[in-house]
């Protein structure tokens, strides 16, 4: 999602000594009349300031009440034991089955639940497997009586938003089995994928615009290859000359840059091993679109079963979540780019009903049917400006996920801090990334030599500046760099304290930026994301097939779930919540991303900007841990080997 501004103390109770790192609450306190209300209910946005009106008394309204775990305290140390490699637990993992016996809320809970919800004329139209949430729906005026408060609308961000005027309450009889009211706002609906593309690839921007009076270059290249190609622009950084955007980098110059080519030949090619991902709707011609391109390059494609798909349609709020075709691109890249790092590995597809609560039943289906080992997910929201509710919510999923033994990857972001772009009004991590139960995949900017070699990386963050050819001779249109752009999003978390595992890791400068308390900082590792340095995908559009190129840190995540497909083949077990695990390895398992000595920039074949890298908003590459890149990018073999024999 996007466009959440900094929300303080969602939630305000504290870990537990054996660390819990999200600071969680049930949202139980004492209201008139007999009630309970539930904190975390109402967003930030839904300020007296911002009402725009209000919600016809007869419109209907879907929303979930979510139930609490059973010792939700004893889960969460459950999933750190069973995550850590210093613990006798380790990779002591339960089924779906035995987590949710020990767990899951009870059919009594459940019962009492659709009974309060049934008494108050709103409709209950399924149960969440492992009994996690009531889905039900009802009229505005049924749902303001229900829940104590006031359903209005209000203006954010141009547009029409629904939320709760107050916080939403339950009676006290029903209070122990309703952990959180959640789908009441729209804050879900700002949930995006995060893809990102060249904003200028193949023409003149606007600022070209006129009469000009310098004469721009021949219209070059786009580069196969870092360095392949050159164009000329006015004077920066001591020289004119700067290397075209890559056109599109292929599956073997990922594979090779990343050191995996030799472990694919030899078989560690993530045979054995499911990953799942998820997004909303579903591309038509997914599997048909990665054989294609498979076959373009050189590479395997699906085996008979390799590849499965579960889409839960029909599918819907497709104006609220921007169409279906805003994500058919995310999806066909997160398929090939998996299939790309890891050949040998089954993936199955899993098509959200939309980008709201369809996002939260197909994660929870995945849990509860164990679908994977490793679980993909390019999406996230602009900060952590998410209701606590839905917080919470999800959450709770991931924990299932950790004692299960599946690892959640999300993208970190592609918008930097939020600040700089206007989605926040503060620097902060994006959710789910800034989970303390996933593995956040922050982004690089990637160089690969003519050889499928690995150059360099650096942090991705680019600053853009447009030429200006109205000007004799041609000019910047901002001082050198220019304005930024985008970049990988990271940073420190208001919501969740600090993990052990990032313990002794992650700077204080970083981890008590936000206070004296130690937070959650993201990402956890980093991978190839900047569009600049892009990767190549196929996509049928209109009937046709075609080749593109496409970056963020969706393509990031599903990378790096490639490669822990790839450490993942053989081993007796999966590696589960991996961060403990990632955290424990030694520094020089990892490429360290740091600053490069001088600036690195790239053109475009009609030298239309000048674009350096390594500028990302407030956030910086540094030595060791940083909040671009986390630990680093993965050292090939060496890694992989570590990971599987731990």
């Amino acid at each position: 999602m996007r466009s959440h501004p900094v929300r303080r103390a969602l939630i305000t109770i504290g870990a537990t000594a054996l660390v819990v790192p999200f600071i969680a609450s049930t949202g139980a306190s004492a209201s008139p009349g007999d009630r309970v209300a539930l904190s975390g209910t109402t967003p930030s946005w839904a300020t007296p300031a911002a009402v725009a009106g209000a919600p016809a008394s007869s419109d209907q309204v879907s929303f979930t009440v979510s139930l609490p775990l059973r010792n939700a305290a004893g889960a969460e140390q459950l999933a750190a034991q069973v995550s850590d490699p210093k613990s006798a637990s380790y990779q002591s993992y339960l089924t779906p089955a035995q987590f949710n016996t020990r767990f899951a809320p009870t059919d009594a809970s459940v019962a009492r639940v659709k009974s309060f919800l049934s008494g108050q004329g709103i409709t209950v139209t399924k149960v969440a497997d492992g009994n996690r949430w009531v889905s039900a729906s009802g009229t505005v005026a049924n749902v303001n009586k229900a829940f104590g408060t006031v359903l209005k609308t209000y203006s954010w961000q141009g547009r029409k938003l629904r939320a709760p005027s107050t916080a939403v309450s339950v009676p006290s009889s029903v209070a122990p089995d309703v952990a959180q009211v959640t789908g009441l706002d729209d804050s879900a609906l700002l949930r995006k994928p995060l893809s990102a593309s060249v904003p200028d690839n193949g023409g003149m921007p606007t600022a070209h615009a006129g009469k000009p009076s310098a004469t721009p270059p021949p219209v070059g290249e786009c580069s196969t290859y870092w360095g392949q190609h050159t164009q000329t622009v006015p004077k920066a950084y001591g020289k004119t000359e700067f290397p075209t955007y890559i056109c599109g980098y292929s599956p073997a110059q990922l594979q090779g840059a990343y050191g995996v080519t030799d472990a694919i030949r030899a078989g560690q090619d993530g045979r054995g091993v499911t990953v799942a991902i998820i997004d909303a709707y579903g591309s038509p011609t997914m599997q048909s679109d990665a054989n294609q391109y498979a076959a373009n390059f050189g590479q395997p494609a699906f085996k008979s079963g390799q590849y499965s798909e579960t889409l839960f349609q029909p599918f819907n709020l497709q104006d609220e979540c921007q169409g279906e075709a805003a994500w058919n691109g995310e999806e066909t890249l997160d398929v090939e780019a998996v299939h790309s790092l890891a050949p040998g590995a089954k993936i199955h597809y899993f098509g959200a009903q939309n980008c709201d609560t369809g996002i939260d039943d197909a994660l929870n289906y995945v849990v509860q049917h164990h679908s994977a080992d490793i679980v993909s997910n390019s999406y996230g929201n602009a900060g952590e400006e998410l209701p606590a509710a839905e917080i919470q919510l999800e959450h709770s999923i991931f924990v299932q996920a950790a004692i299960e033994g599946m690892g959640m990857y999300f993208s970190s972001g592609d918008d930097g801090d939020d600040v700089t772009v206007g989605d926040t009004t503060k620097a902060e991590a994006d959710y789910p990334a800034s989970d303390s139960m996933v593995t956040a995949v922050g982004g690089t900017s990637l160089g690969i030599d003519k050889h499928n070699n690995y150059q360099f990386e650096t942090g991705w963050g680019i600053d853009h500046d447009v030429i200006n050819y109205a000007t004799t001779p041609a000019s910047y249109s901002s001082p050198v760099p220019g304005p930024f752009l985008y970049g990988a999003g990271g940073g420190t978390s208001y919501v969740f304290t600090q993990p052990a595992y990032q313990r002794g890791t992650v700077p204080g400068s970083l981890s008590k930026k936000n206070g004296k308390t130690p937070m959650r900082v993201v990402p956890d590792v980093g991978a190839i994301a900047d569009p600049y340095t892009g990767f190549a995908i196929g996509q049928t559009v209109g009937g046709e097939f075609g080749l593109g190129s496409i970056g963020g840190t969706s393509l990031a995540c599903p990378v790096f779930a490639g490669i822990q497909a790839l450490a993942s083949t053989g081993r007796h077990h999966s590696i589960g919540f991996a961060n403990p695990l990632l955290y424990s390895l030694p520094s020089a398992l990892y490429r360290d991303v740091t600053p490069p000595k001088s600036p690195i920039a790239v053109t475009t074949p009609t030298a239309s900007s000048l674009n350096t890298f390594d500028h990302d908003s407030s956030l910086a590459t540094a030595r060791g841990y940083d909040n671009v890149t986390g630990r680093g990018s993965p050292r090939g073999l060496p890694f992989l080997l570590a990971e599987r024999l731990l």
